[in-house]
């Protein structure tokens, strides 16, 4: 009880459909705060209690000159100004939950602010966007975002769109008494990226991790899944990174479906925290399906993960870049650092016999690796295949061993 939601939307267009969920808000005792995105038209339909005009101040502009803008420029305009008003607004309590209800400009309009709020906020965005052949990478982002299909584009309160918004007020209703777990500082929390290829040294290294008092928080390396474990290190969360899996730095390099952007591998480095690095499936480019693929990659060793997506064997050449891009952000990191690498294949399906079995290719990554890497990044290598467990327990001892001091 008395827990706040607040409701953005362009009320111009949405102001009907806004008076209508703060009615169903409040017959279940939860107070609403309106914010107003409105570009051009005045609001109208319900009473709004953060104006267009004081967004537009935040980000620097006037509706003169936004309305001397177009579309897209004015958007790209208001968006720094929405997300601070409301990283202001919850900073001082003013909501608990935040909801947006829009179409495609709403949605971009309000995502960057619900993105900025921290992890555990319950973010609700109810859009007509948020269907099977539209992907969600601009409005999720990193962040814990639900987003609901509305079924009808949001004009108008009919018998389709009541039902449509009464689950929506539920739905947050529900994730605000539940309760956002609030984030406690807490020692032995370890960082791990793991994928299909992987898992089975992920699964001992968890157990062996828990066995000796650490918790485990487990990313999927799938370009998103990189990023996420990058903010949260900055964010302190984290006692040491074990990074398994840094598969997202070649699909970076060679445009493979998993692109980690290039910040990755930089967090832990930047705040001090120790790592154990992994060149964890950076021996192939995760690809499209295998009929798909350009000509000169139908040439190379490749396996079949799934009818999605194919895994196409990197060439000496390009895992000597690898190399040297892993190197050069391993040596700025400003604390303990060891490159942990297995001598006899960097993932599943690089045994002897395997489809992707290559030695020559893994030997030029090794070459080069230990040639650009400079003191104090420690190298140390493994008679043994990444998914080995003796290759998860000798990770598990290096990791609490620099997270000791040792």
């Amino acid at each position: 009880m008395g827990q706040t939601v607040l409701i953005m939307a362009t009320l111009d267009t949405k102001g009907a459909e806004v008076a209508y969920m703060k009615e169903q808000f409040e017959a279940k005792g939860k107070k609403v705060m309106v914010l107003d995105m409105s570009l051009r038209g005045t609001g109208e339909g319900v009473r709004c209690d953060v104006s267009r005009r004081s967004l537009m101040e935040a980000a620097g502009t006037t509706p003169d000159r936004l309305s001397a803008m177009g579309r897209g420029e004015a958007i790209e305009t208001m968006i720094p100004g929405i997300v601070k008003v409301v990283q202001d607004l919850y900073g001082t309590g003013k909501f608990q939950g935040i909801m947006t209800l829009g179409g495609f400009d709403g949605a971009l309009l309000a995502a960057g602010a619900m993105r900025a709020l921290p992890l555990g906020v319950p973010k609700f965005l109810l859009t007509p966007v948020a269907q099977g052949k539209q992907t969600f990478g601009d409005f999720v982002g990193t962040s814990d975002m639900l987003i609901m299909h509305s079924v009808i584009d949001i004009f108008g309160v009919n018998e389709v769109s009541r039902m449509v918004f009464n689950t929506a007020v539920g739905s947050m209703v529900g994730m605000l008494e539940a309760g956002a777990a609030r984030r406690e500082k807490k020692e032995n929390v370890v960082a791990m990226t793991m994928y299909g290829n992987t898992t089975p040294a992920a699964m001992v290294a968890k157990k062996a991790f828990e066995e000796r008092g650490y918790e485990v928080v487990v990313f999927h390396p799938n370009g998103t899944g990189g990023m996420c474990m990058e903010e949260l290190i900055d964010q302190q969360l984290f006692s040491g990174i074990f990074d398994l899996t840094t598969h997202e730095i070649t699909d970076w390099l060679y445009s493979g479906v998993h692109a980690g952007g290039p910040s990755r591998l930089e967090a832990a480095g930047r705040n001090g925290v120790p790592q154990v690095v992994v060149p964890g499936c950076v021996d192939f480019i995760l690809m499209g399906p295998i009929d798909s693929l350009a000509p000169e990659f139908k040439k190379r060793k490749k396996y079949r993960f799934n009818p999605a997506v194919s895994l196409v064997s990197a060439t000496p050449e390009e895992m000597e870049r690898i190399a040297g891009v892993i190197a050069q952000k391993l040596n700025k990191a400003k604390g303990p650092v060891l490159l942990l690498i297995p001598l006899k294949g960097f993932s599943m399906y690089c045994h002897e016999g395997q489809e992707l079995y290559d030695p020559e290719r893994d030997a030029a990554f090794i070459r080069a690796v230990k040639n650009y890497l400079q003191s104090p990044v420690r190298v140390r290598e493994v008679d043994a295949h990444i998914n080995d467990p003796v290759f998860a327990e000798a990770a598990v001892d290096e990791l609490i061993g620099l997270i000791n001091g040792r």
